[in-house]
């Protein structure tokens, strides 16, 4: 399936400013998130730039999280109308979910898709270093090393974080795995000789 993304317009800035459109899904950019990065942008004059980058790989990371839950809630037959970016937070909304397993399935689906894109920006750091430009060492540091530590945070298993939803996939795998196991066992036996 192609990632169908389309810019909203018109666009009108309210609380939670419509900006995209991704496969179907409405994503909303809090009105501090603006706020924030014009101040950033002020308080930074001698290297905008890194700034602009740093920010931008920031807001970024938060979306590919989310967009990890889009894609994990997509999977499990879940409609995903909206996502919200705040500064220092997503909410992925969806449908509720078959089973207890898919929500924890659905809750993986940030981290997995922060893994996905912190573990090449990784590699290539070790592999090559640091770049010249700091723009480029800073969306590098944010969408690698940076992503890491938060997806560990976030895997905390704490309310409101995904972690405490997440870390249910075991308890459900293994009364799964001795569901599948019993209705294994219960099936007539048959002999022939």
């Amino acid at each position: 399936m192609a990632m169908n993304v389309q810019l909203v317009k018109p666009f009108k800035f309210e609380r939670l400013t419509r900006v995209l459109r991704v496969r179907g899904t409405y994503i909303y950019i809090h009105w501090t998130v603006f706020l924030i990065s014009g101040l950033l942008i002020l308080a930074a004059l001698r290297r905008p730039w890194v700034t602009l980058a740093a920010g931008a790989a920031w807001l970024g990371l938060i979306f590919i999280h989310e967009c990890g839950h889009m894609l994990a809630a997509e999977r499990k037959g879940c409609a995903v109308p909206a996502i919200d970016l705040y500064p220092i937070h997503g909410c992925c909304h969806f449908d509720q979910p078959w089973s207890r397993y898919d929500h924890c399935v659905i809750a993986w689906g940030g981290v997995i898709a922060q893994a996905v894109v912190a573990v090449p920006m990784i590699l290539a750091l070790l592999l090559f270093g640091y770049s010249r430009f700091e723009p480029i060492n800073a969306v590098m540091v944010i969408l690698g090393g940076y992503s890491v530590l938060t997806a560990v945070y976030n895997l905390l298993p704490i309310r409101p974080l995904d972690g405490a939803i997440a870390w249910g996939i075991i308890p459900e795998a293994i009364r799964r795995a001795k569901s599948r196991r019993k209705k294994k066992d219960s099936r007539p036996h048959w002999r022939s000789y």
